[in-house]
């Protein structure tokens, strides 16, 4: 009997396995997260899981699938909302000692105020109608004026206590307080109800103490708590790029660029601000003026600074996507959360990252990738490149007639295809196959299991791609670009060729913003389920990380330096050559 998708067995019971998407597996989410998040969240790493399992209590396979029905049902929820909460940062409410914190600091700002107030005083002689201030302390009329004061608050704060209900001006403190941390809370959020009492008991607690003074009792002012010492922002994007020590994992060098440029334009903005100084008012700000600067301007735009780019008119240029700001968010809120981790801000409980302030992204527009049909893919297959011999300038030679190849019958990234080197094409037991490393110069990957090694796939070869690289081999050096063109530094390189294939894609194939030649990796994955390849063999493929810390064991790094992952080459090789896309007309075929 078939297998419910989802439902295996293990040690003689069924379970429910569920697997993280990509797009959520394994990403940082900062604590505090919401509570129903919890069965996706390893708790120790702060990552959300990359697989999710329960245990069905039940050998019966049909009783296991029933249990099963709801769990997937809630997976599926679970996972809408783990996206919408990548996009929206971590939740509005805080931390129990960080409301604790707030409180103290009320009472704390309410006590130095007396305490300011009585040792200046205001110098009140009723008598003779004057206010003449020595800062001298109090006047007799002075202290009879204030202990009214006082007890009119204190009664206030009694009635607000004993009806659990603060008032206008205890909100507007509260409100301050908030605001000056970057802390944004719904009136309705169960944190606000909180603060809001423990800043009734904090003031009931500061009045005390006024009182006490008020009749000649000594009450000290308890010292704020100092910040530890801050650092500008600019140099906590060196502490971020540097990474750590040897094994530490560094950023990649696009990652390093993107967010420098990030820091720049905030920079421009705001200032090189003290990361304490830094508010989510700061925060929106910046994101609304990224906002209003379109993408692809003109280079004497777009080294102006943001200040002075925000005052032209930039009405006929294109708006830039929601979701490169909120890259540029995330970059920024990722240099913090390193700088938190580091230990700057210890002493500053009720921090939250400031650039938890992306916009909302619809799941149409944050996933548009789709596959390509075979209809599409033949008549890319029969322009002018693959027909006629065509090698446009922006199609840099080779690279025109081999990515869309490459991408269909191994799913490699565009960038992975582009750094390749010659020595990077190799052999091991009789299987060709393509070492997908960082070791080269500008060479990197998205992650550590993108490093693999792919089998090249036999319609490859029947095509020519070994007899290209056996050309290429006898004019250039193994460490040299494959192709001609890409020589370091490549991103730039790839980012023009990516332009250029998605206009000749849209003059000859298809002309459809959900296909792009990222569309090449999903086509590829479809076909690797068509085939009935499994999760596991494919995501060796793509190198995506899939679920289960067993999924990493029995990996090695042969003895020419490629890594494989966990499956021998021969095996995979056999996978990928059950790969096929019926009634795709190849190049060859013309022939």
């Amino acid at each position: 009997m078939a297998r419910m998708k989802y439902v295996q067995r293990r040690a003689n019971r069924f379970e429910f396995r569920y697997q993280m998407p990509d797009d959520v597996a394994g990403q940082a989410y900062p604590s505090p997260w919401p509570e129903e998040l919890g069965w996706c969240i390893n708790s120790r790493t702060g990552r959300f899981k990359t697989e999710l399992i329960k245990s069905l209590k039940s050998n019966d396979q049909r009783q296991a699938e029933r249990a099963a029905l709801p769990l997937i049902e809630e997976a599926h929820r679970l996972v809408d909302l783990a996206r919408k909460a990548l996009v929206e940062g971590p939740p509005t409410t805080i931390a129990p000692n960080a409301m604790s914190a707030l409180a103290r600091e009320h009472e704390i700002i309410l006590l130095g105020r007396d305490e300011a107030l009585r040792s200046r005083g205001a110098g009140l002689n009723v008598a003779r109608g004057q206010l003449l201030p020595d800062g001298q302390g109090m006047s007799d009329d002075d202290l009879e004026l204030y202990r009214r004061a006082v007890a009119m608050l204190d009664g206030i704060t009694r009635s607000e206590a004993a009806k659990m209900r603060g008032g206008e001006s205890l909100h507007l403190r509260l409100n301050r307080a908030l605001e000056e941390r970057g802390i944004v809370l719904h009136p309705d959020d169960p944190a606000w109800r909180q603060l809001e009492l423990a800043f009734i008991k904090a003031q009931q607690s500061a009045i005390s103490g006024i009182g006490a003074r008020l009749t000649g009792e000594t009450v000290e002012t308890p010292i704020l708590p100092a910040a530890s010492a801050g650092a500008p922002l600019s140099a906590a994007l060196r502490t971020w790029a540097e990474g750590g020590g040897r094994a530490a994992r560094k950023p990649r060098e696009n990652s390093i660029a993107e967010a420098g440029r990030a820091v720049q334009r905030f920079i421009e903005l705001h200032g090189d601000l003290d990361l304490h100084a830094i508010t989510k008012a700061h925060a929106r700000q910046y994101r609304d003026a990224l906002a209003k600067i379109p993408k692809a301007l003109p280079h004497a735009l777009a080294k102006l600074p943001l200040p002075k780019l925000l005052q032209k008119d930039l009405s006929k240029y294109e708006p830039r996507n929601a979701q490169t700001i909120n890259k540029s968010l995330n970059l920024i809120a990722g240099i913090l959360a390193k700088a938190e981790r580091e230990g700057h801000f210890e002493n500053l409980p009720t921090w939250s990252n400031p650039f938890h302030v992306g916009f909302d992204i619809s799941q149409m527009e944050r996933e548009p990738y789709e596959p390509f049909s075979v209809e599409e893919l033949n008549r890319l297959f029969a322009s002018p490149v693959y027909s006629d011999g065509l090698r446009p300038i922006g199609g840099r030679g080779e690279a025109a007639f081999w990515f869309p190849l490459l991408a269909l019958f191994c799913g490699a990234r565009r960038t992975e295809i582009a750094q390749l080197k010659i020595g990077d094409i190799r052999e091991a037991g009789g299987v060709s196959f393509i070492d997908f490393n960082d070791e080269g110069a500008d060479q990197n990957l998205k992650n550590v299991t993108s490093a693999r090694s792919v089998p090249i796939h036999s319609e490859l070869i029947k095509i020519g791609f070994m007899q290209y690289v056996a050309k290429r081999s006898k004019s250039a050096s193994p460490s040299d670009p494959l192709w001609p063109g890409f020589e370091p530094p490549i991103a730039g390189k790839a980012k023009a060729w990516t332009k250029w294939f998605g206009r000749y894609l849209g003059i000859h194939a298809v002309d459809d913003p959900s296909k792009t030649f990222h569309s090449f990796r999903h086509t590829f994955k479809r076909a690797c389920r068509e085939a009935g390849i499994s999760e596991e063999i494919h995501h060796a493929f793509t190198g995506h990380a899939g679920g289960g810390v067993g999924r990493a064991y029995g990996r090695l790094r042969r003895t020419d330096g490629s890594m494989d992952r966990g499956v021998s080459l021969a095996r995979l090789k056999q996978e990928i050559d059950l790969l096929e896309y019926p009634e795709l007309h190849l190049p060859y075929d013309s022939e």
